[in-house]
């Protein structure tokens, strides 16, 4: 049932990345996504980094059906990162709130 909540809340969050421009048809390069730092601060945005990184590995644990993690906080982070952005992030943010509260939900 967290897995399923999970992916329906995964594709709202591309729908409203998708609608705000913040979704990218490229990926970055390797080098880019072999960052070490929390949410690859040092070489992506925070779209980037959800939709590359963070969206891959939920998926995979999505259709493995392998255990979540135990908490999420991505939304703190996107909250800073979207003061950047020109695009209205409130849905977006809305939606992310809600794949912490998913995720973390025990």
């Amino acid at each position: 049932m967290r897995h399923q909540q999970i992916a329906v809340t995964l594709a709202a969050i591309t729908a409203q990345m998708q609608e705000t421009e913040l979704w990218q048809s490229e990926p970055p390069s390797k080098a880019k996504l072999a960052s070490k730092l929390p949410f690859c601060v040092d070489t992506l945005t925070f779209s980037q980094w959800l939709q590359w990184v963070m969206f891959p590995k939920l998926f995979v644990i999505i259709e493995t059906k392998a255990t979540l993690p135990s908490k999420s906080n991505m939304a703190v982070m996107a909250e800073q990162a979207f003061k950047a952005e020109s695009a209205d992030t409130t849905e977006l943010l809305a939606l992310i709130k809600q794949l912490d509260k998913h995720i973390s939900w025990e």
